[in-house]
């Protein structure tokens, strides 16, 4: 249990770090390709499959692949936050398609994280 504990905070923290390096090259503008790689790699921290693959999917099949994962509700909600930020990069640069998808999976990923369920 405490190996599984200490593997979360690692993961949470590593996951934290990428998101606020995105969040900075976003701020200090012009940043929108590196800010979406370093979303997109903190997003691939916490899946078993590549990210770009994770990227494509509806909504309600990216939810299902976080539930399946048994993901830590901390670590959901990580992921869910660097979607905001691939959805921002995006939405910068025209791709308003594809920033609207990261959107709703993030929304979607949310939705895990409200419903009543233990962790």
């Amino acid at each position: 249990m405490q190996y599984q504990s200490d593997y979360i905070l690692r993961l949470i923290e590593q996951m934290g770090s990428l998101i606020r390096r995105a969040l900075e090259a976003e701020r200090g503008g012009g940043g929108g390709a590196r800010s979406y790689e370093l979303a997109e790699e903190a997003i691939g921290l916490a899946l078993d499959i590549d990210p770009a693959t994770a990227a494509r999917l509806s909504p309600e099949s990216f939810a299902a692949l976080l539930e399946l994962s048994n993901l830590d509700d901390r670590v959901v909600s990580m992921i869910a936050e660097a979607l905001d930020v691939e959805s921002d990069a995006l939405e910068a640069s025209g791709e308003l398609g594809e920033a609207r998808l990261r959107r709703e999976q993030s929304t979607a990923a949310r939705e895990l994280i409200d419903r009543e369920r233990p962790n």
